[in-house]
């Protein structure tokens, strides 16, 4: 699909460029072509549907920075200056309007190419190119379900409609629609995309939705849903979309797709995990959908070097890292349990010191695809990211660039090796890796989470699956006794999605539907992040009022939104 997003971008996407408006809710400006002019042939149909997935690239295209809002993930800000996705600050911080106007910029695309399409079909006459036309609605509705899906995780009751807004005397009449409704919308939509879609593409429509992301999407959204019920006290509801999300994800269970590599661990030194999340590997069949990005030169770069490390010889930018609190989560390969606490401090000889290397011997290979710590080393890449030099070590405290990584503002103690790719010839801010929003090991740990629930415990089909992640770390299958109880075994999952998803922004929202920040962070005390070293990093929820955890889980509504529509509530956390 790269290839097919650069001609959205030449041409396709002059149906949008135009005029983009910052108005109300981001409405599709009223310069744009007419029909009379455009939605002549299916190509225009193509290319319009093709800046629907511009817009939603936008919305997702940073979604690890939302890890920052979980406790194994430091984030200094965004590159970006969208937001502080730290625990605590999350609670308090006001600048997330982006997000929102991201939203509804793509469901605003989506409802206009949907308002459109339909006329351009009843002209066509061959069955392939009405299939292709139905095919383009259902990936059109696919995307305004996931974004729906977005708003009403972070703002609960969300404005919804379904059709252009025609100037911002309609969008002034807008009400919030209660999160129930919206959900039963994104659901439909879904559905619709699920009875339409093929389950798999080729060529130039790689990374299109499939059959595979809306079944994908849909559990997800029964999954979050059951959540947010079972929080509220309303189990006969949280139970049927627990049943119906296990259902969704069965689906997909049953086409039997092999994890990359079919799960194999690879050598110690150079793990499977590590190669997953290399742009040349980003068509594999366990990702199930992704955010794309066309790579150099087509203004449609990634700029994960950037963000997660250059690894340069100069000026280096360090904007999401590990901590000590995800090191400590990768467990034992001689006894698939965890190790024995790391301890801060300097001294790098010191037994199970952050700092001593051999701290980290014997562990899930996971954790070297990963993160570096003391003395690991990457190649040594150019500012620019177009130059690959020699191997070069890191050291925290040491960050000259010339003898060791220079890590800029990583100050945990650790940086990620995870998404960073080893190959020069690419733009830091330019590069061709799509950002994964599903992966199969998503889907079967969702599985296993709802099935836990509805069973009151886990069956063998759910340690088996379990285990199969397990084993691309190399680590010995679950003891079944340890983990019998539904409580016991949704700890199992709980690690899995820590270790197995980390740097692809699922924490964060782990946390809200399972509103354990009061857990994780307890009042009045929170948590104090220190690096590997024993300095304080930060404070979370730190003598928070209990308003913090509240805006936590319930983001605010940009105030410019209310202020030019009286009509929309803010959310009761912010008032």
């Amino acid at each position: 699909m790269k290839r097919f997003f650069s001609l959205s971008i030449i041409l396709g996407l002059a149906l949008f460029a135009a005029a983009c408006t910052e108005d109300l809710l981001d409405q599709v400006p009223t310069t744009q072509l007419s029909s009379d002019l455009f939605w002549k042939t299916t190509d225009d149909a193509i290319f319009a549907v093709n800046g629907v997935y511009d817009a939603n690239r936008t919305t997702f295209d940073r979604d690890y920075y939302f890890d920052g809002g979980g406790e194994f993930v430091h984030t200094r800000g965004t590159s970006n200056n969208q937001g502080v996705f730290n625990p605590g600050a999350i609670g308090s911080n006001t600048n997330f309007g982006f997000l929102w106007g991201d939203c509804y910029r793509t469901i605003n695309r989506a409802n206009y190419v949907l308002g459109n399409i339909g006329a351009l079909r009843s002209s066509l006459k061959t069955p392939s190119d009405l299939a292709l036309m139905d095919r383009l609605v259902a990936e059109t509705r696919f995307l305004r379900a996931i974004n729906y899906f977005r708003l009403i995780d972070l703002w609960g009751d969300v404005p919804y409609f379904t059709s252009k807004l025609n100037g911002n005397t309609e969008a002034y009449s807008l009400i919030r629609t209660p999160r129930a409704v919206v959900k039963d919308s994104i659901l439909a939509d879904l559905t619709y995309a699920a009875t339409v879609l093929p389950e798999t593409y080729t060529g130039d429509n790689l990374g299109r939705a499939s059959k595979l992301a809306a079944w994908a999407f849909s559990g997800k959204v029964r999954l979050f849903w059951a959540c947010w019920m079972k929080n509220e006290g309303k189990t006969a509801d949280a139970q049927a979309h627990y049943t119906a999300a296990a259902a969704d994800f069965k689906k997909i269970i049953d086409k039997n797709i092999p994890l990359f590599r079919n799960g194999e661990p690879g050598p110690v030194d150079n793990p499977n995990y590590y190669h997953l999340f290399q742009y040349f590997n980003e068509y594999d069949p366990e990702i199930i959908f992704s955010v794309q990005f066309g790579g150099p030169l087509l203004a449609q770069g990634e700029e994960m070097q950037r963000d997660f490390g250059t690894r340069n010889t100069g000026n280096g930018q360090v904007w999401v890292a590990p901590t000590f609190r995800l090191a400590n989560r990768y467990q034992l390969l001689s006894t698939g349990d965890f190790a024995p606490s790391l301890v801060l401090s300097k001294n790098t000889t010191q037994l199970n010191s952050a700092t001593n290397p051999k701290s980290y011997a014997g562990r899930d290979y996971r954790m070297r695809a990963t993160i570096l710590w003391d003395e690991q080393k990457m190649l040594r890449l150019s500012t620019d990211g177009l130059t690959v030099g020699d191997s070069m070590p890191f050291r925290f405290g040491s960050r000259d660039g010339v003898t060791y990584i220079n890590y800029d503002g990583a100050p945990a103690g650790y940086i990620f090796r995870k998404w960073i790719r080893q190959t020069g010839g690419i733009g830091r801010s330019d590069g061709p890796q799509d950002m994964y929003m599903m992966r199969l090991p998503d889907v079967w740990l969702m599985y296993a989470e709802a099935i836990n629930e509805t069973n009151g415990g886990p069956t063998p089909e759910l340690f088996t699956l379990l285990n199969r992640i397990r084993r691309r770390g190399n680590l010995p299958a679950l003891n079944q006794t340890k983990f019998a109880t539904k409580a016991d075994f949704f700890k199992a999952i709980e690690q899995e999605r820590i270790v197995e998803l980390v740097g692809e922004g699922h924490r964060f929202f782990d946390i809200r539907r399972w509103k354990k920040a009061e857990e994780i962070w307890p009042s009045p005390g929170g948590q104090v992040l220190y690096d590997s070293q024993g300095t304080r990093v930060r404070d979370e929820f730190v003598n928070a009022p209990e308003r913090d955890y509240q805006r936590y889980y319930l983001f605010q509504i940009p105030p410019g939104e209310i202020e030019v529509n009286s009509k929309i509530i803010q959310n009761t956390p912010w008032l």
